[in-house]
C-alpha cells in the first residue's frame, strides 16, 4: 500500500463515497489509535491521518488508555500487530479486486457487435463501413465494434447475403466454420449448414477467395490455406467431414456485363439468325462470365437460329444443344457441350 493511496482512501471515507468494506476498514484504523471519528478540522484531520500512517508503518500503535480491568502490555501489542495485519490485508485484498475490475472492464472495452435475427423473415444491415447484408431467419452475424481492426472481420453462423464496400487496403472477411472468405468489393452468398456438415460460398459479382482456416477459433489472425478463387456466377461448398472443396456454377447463373438503368440492370438480347455456333457461345461466356468447351471441332461448323432473350442460362444451353443433338454438362466452374458437331453450314 503507498501513501498516496492511503490518503486517497480517507479521502473517499470522509466524502461518504467508499464501500462498507472500506468503511469498516478506515474504522479499524482509527480504533488503533483510540481515537472516536467525529467532524475535525481538516488540520486535525491531517494530524490523526499522519499518526495512523505512521502506526500502519511501525507497527505502532498510541498508548492505549489503562483499562479498569488488568490487561498485560504484550497483548495490547499483539492485538495491535494483528489489526494493522487485517487492516493491510484487507486494504490490499481492496484493491486487488478494484484492478481486477478495472482489466475486465478494458477487456470488455474491446467489444464485440452480436447480432441474430429470430424472426421468420429476411433482415437488411448495415456495418459501419457500409456493407450491407440480408441475414436469413435463425442466422447470426458479430464483428468488432466500428468493424477496428486491420481487416474487416466478421463472423456468420446461417446464411447471409453480403454486398461489401470496396476498400483495398482493408479486406473483409466472413468467417464461417471452417471457411474464410476473403473480398474487396463484391457481393456474394455464405451459407453454414445447421449441423456444420456443409459451407457453401456463391458468388454474385466480383471475385473473391475461399479459404480453409488453420486455427476455426478466434479467428482475426488465423491463417489460412487450400483455397479457392471464384468470381461471379460461381460457388464452392466446403466439406467438413473430407476438408475438400467442391467448386461448380450457381443454380441459376445471371448476366454479369449487362448496362444498368435507373438501378435496373438492363436485358441483353440474344437474338441468332444462322450464327455460328462459336459466335453463340463466345456471347455467352461474355455476358455470363463463364468458360464453355466443344469437344468437338465439327461443332464450329454448326449454325444456331432462335430468340434466347428471355431465358435463363441453363435454358439458353438446352436450346443450343438440341439444336445439333448435343448435350452439355458441368464440370466445376466450366461447361462442357459434347455432340457429332456439323460437316458443313446447316
Amino acid at each position: 500500500m503507498s501513501k498516496q493511496n492511503f490518503y486517497h482512501l480517507l479521502d473517499r471515507y470522509r466524502s461518504g463515497d467508499c464501500t462498507d468494506k472500506e468503511k469498516r476498514l478506515v474504522e479499524q484504523w482509527f480504533a488503533m489509535l483510540d481515537e472516536p471519528v467525529p467532524v475535525r478540522s481538516e488540520q486535525e484531520n491531517s494530524e490523526i491521518e499522519e499518526r495512523i500512517w505512521n502506526a500502519i508503518m511501525q507497527n505502532d500503535t498510541a498508548e492505549p488508555v489503562q483499562p479498569a480491568v488488568s490487561f498485560p502490555m504484550w497483548r495490547w501489542a499483539a492485538a495491535a500487530v494483528m489489526l494493522i495485519g487485517i487492516a493491510f490485508g484487507s486494504y490490499k485484498a481492496f484493491y486487488k479486486n478494484s484492478n481486477s475490475r478495472q482489466v475486465t472492464s478494458a477487456r470488455q472495452g474491446e467489444s464485440r457487435i452480436s447480432h441474430s435475427n429470430q424472426s421468420q423473415n429476411e433482415e437488411n444491415i448495415t456495418l459501419p463501413d457500409g456493407s450491407t447484408l440480408i441475414l436469413s431467419p435463425g442466422s447470426k452475424i458479430s464483428y468488432p465494434a466500428g468493424l477496428a481492426g486491420k481487416n474487416r472481420v466478421l463472423h456468420l453462423t446461417g446464411k447471409a447475403f453480403f454486398r461489401i464496400s470496396r476498400d483495398t487496403e482493408r479486406p473483409f472477411l466472413v468467417h464461417s466454420g471452417e471457411v474464410v472468405t476473403k473480398v474487396l468489393g463484391t457481393s456474394f452468398w455464405v451459407e453454414g449448414r445447421e449441423n456444420n456438415t456443409a459451407i457453401e460460398v456463391s458468388v454474385v459479382s466480383g471475385k473473391v477467395s475461399v479459404s480453409k482456416n488453420e486455427l476455426t477459433v478466434g479467428a482475426e489472425n488465423s491463417k489460412i490455406k487450400d483455397g479457392v478463387i471464384l468470381t461471379a456466377n460461381q460457388r464452392v461448398k466446403y466439406s467438413v467431414q473430407t476438408h475438400a472443396f467442391e467448386t461448380g456454377l450457381i443454380a441459376n447463373p445471371q448476366p454479369v456485363n449487362a448496362a444498368v438503368t435507373a438501378n435496373v440492370p438492363a436485358v441483353e438480347a440474344f437474338i441468332f439468325r444462322d450464327t455460328p455456333f462459336t459466335d453463340v457461345i463466345a456471347k455467352l461466356e461474355k455476358s455470363f462470365g463463364v468458360e464453355i468447351i466443344l469437344e468437338n471441332d465439327a461443332m464450329k461448323s454448326c449454325l444456331f437460329t432462335a430468340d434466347m432473350t428471355q431465358e435463363p442460362l441453363f435454358t439458353k444451353l438446352d436450346l443450343l444443344c438440341a439444336s445439333v443433338n448435343a448435350s452439355y454438362e458441368v464440370r466445376g466452374t466450366r461447361i462442357l457441350i459434347s455432340g457429332k458437331g456439323c460437316s458443313s453450314p446447316q
